[in-house]
């Protein structure tokens, strides 16, 4: 029996993996339309586990025979599809208790303005006008969304942060360094999400401080499952542990 078994367990390990990796590397060449290739992960999952349960019931139906090669490849199988099913849904679980919100900034009150990425989102996609509804939602589940605050020249660190946004290799959509703004694209590590950017630098009047702004938000989707909150952490920690770094002297080794 278990030769009859083998060859279809391996053809349908074969289909879900190939809808996996066509549902991820399908957005990211342009094939899919995000929400469709998040579909298609969707079902590979729910393919996988079915996966799981056919290699289950091949363990139990071939159990006295006595071909260990086969039953060494069930467990396989069975190993392979359990693990690409709990990392999704354990992803999914961790997850699962933040908000549906998208649209994560520094300022509530008076958040950056996007003004070029306008023109490169379509008209199926988010709309970029900030939900006041959504400044509470953010202040209880992410707290730690906070503005920085320098004392050094606005020119040293709107160059800060352009560096910074260099070295996480975000498309630069716009550059205003006279009047402190950076405007960017980010796309999600694994799913390939594209969430927009932009940062902004203001002079505190009478503080002779700069604050750093930060706003980031997804494309699609109506949540977006703590990334924007958890780029701009990430963002403003590297800019707020970058300025308290003392200067490095000059040292003129000339006679």
């Amino acid at each position: 029996m278990s030769r009859y078994i083998s060859p279809v367990l391996y053809i349908l390990l074969m289909l879900v993996g190939c809808m996996a990796f066509v549902s991820i590397a399908g957005v990211r060449v342009g094939v899919f339309e995000p929400l469709t290739r998040f579909s298609m992960l969707r079902d590979s999952v729910l393919a996988s586990l079915v996966l799981s349960l056919f290699a289950v019931l091949s363990l139990g139906i071939c159990r006295k025979e006595r071909n260990i090669a086969s039953q060494r490849f069930f467990v396989l199988v069975l190993i392979v599809s359990l693990l690409y099913s709990v990392m999704w849904i354990a992803f999914y679980l961790q997850r699962s208790g933040l908000p549906d919100i998208n649209d994560v900034t520094t300022d509530m009150e008076t958040p950056p303005t996007f003004l070029n990425i306008n023109f490169i989102r379509k008209t199926n996609e988010n709309d970029l006008n900030y939900n006041r509804e959504w400044a509470a939602i953010q202040k209880k589940y992410y707290p730690n969304v906070q503005p920085v605050f320098s004392s050094k020249d606005k020119a040293a660190v709107y160059a800060l942060v352009e560096r910074l946004v260099e070295e996480r290799d975000w498309d630069v959509v716009a550059k205003y360094s006279d009047a402190g703004m950076i405007e960017a694209t980010a796309r999600t590590p694994i799913l390939g999400f594209r969430d927009d950017i932009v940062i902004r630098l203001t002079e505190i009047d009478g503080d002779q401080r700069i604050r750093v702004d930060m706003r980031s938000c997804s494309r699609v989707g109506q949540g977006d499952y703590g990334v924007n909150a958890e780029r701009i952490e990430s963002f403003m920690g590297d800019l707020s542990e970058s300025l308290s770094r003392p200067a490095v002297p000059h040292i003129n080794f000339s006679r």
